[in-house]
């Protein structure tokens, strides 16, 4: 007797799959209309794909910048020890002792370079989270809580920075240092 239909509200886990969940709620019998946002929702997946896409791209770019900086670095490290070198040689110490300093060099030149994004990280998203009230946009897209999220993306920030260091400084030696 009552003339107002009964609204259900569903989230979706997944929210590639909602154009699908919708068809098959429509099929459902005595389901006269299913309203999710159609063209919004598929604009803003395709948004984020490009998003996501490009923040990828940007990143190995500077992977790739900072492995050759580092390279570049430890280049002209080697290239002002040369007398050293020459005399670790002389005195007998194996390729491996003298291409270890450089290797370290090399991994705390990529810890000092993940400070800055690093605290940037820590800070500048704790900001933005508390100045949007943890909102981005519209309701509809929530940022993830600051304090466990931002540990563990400074903890891959400083591993990342670790191993690109390594890599650099050891393709570096093995070019440079002819052993």
């Amino acid at each position: 007797e009552n003339p107002l239909k009964d609204t259900y509200t569903i989230k979706v886990i997944d929210v590639n799959n909602i154009r699908k969940t919708a068809e098959e709620i429509k099929a459902l019998d005595k389901v006269s209309s299913v309203q999710y946002g159609e063209g919004l929702v598929e604009k803003m997946l395709s948004a984020f794909r490009a998003v996501e896409k490009i923040t990828l791209i940007a990143a190995l770019a500077l992977v790739v910048v900072t492995i050759f900086l580092i390279i570049n670095t430890i280049k002209l490290t080697i290239f002002s020890r040369k007398r050293e070198i020459s005399i670790m040689r002389l005195v007998g110490a194996s390729n491996y002792r003298i291409k270890l300093p450089f290797v370290f060099e090399g991994i705390i030149l990529g810890i000092i370079g993940s400070i800055i994004p690093i605290a940037i990280v820590i800070y500048g998203y704790t900001a933005l989270y508390n100045s949007l009230g943890g909102v981005l946009f519209s309701s509809v897209i929530r940022m993830v809580k600051p304090m466990p999220f931002v540990f563990y993306a400074s903890g891959i920030i400083l591993v990342v920075g670790m191993v690109v260091g390594m890599f650099g400084s050891a393709r570096a030696v093995r070019r440079y240092i002819k052993v």
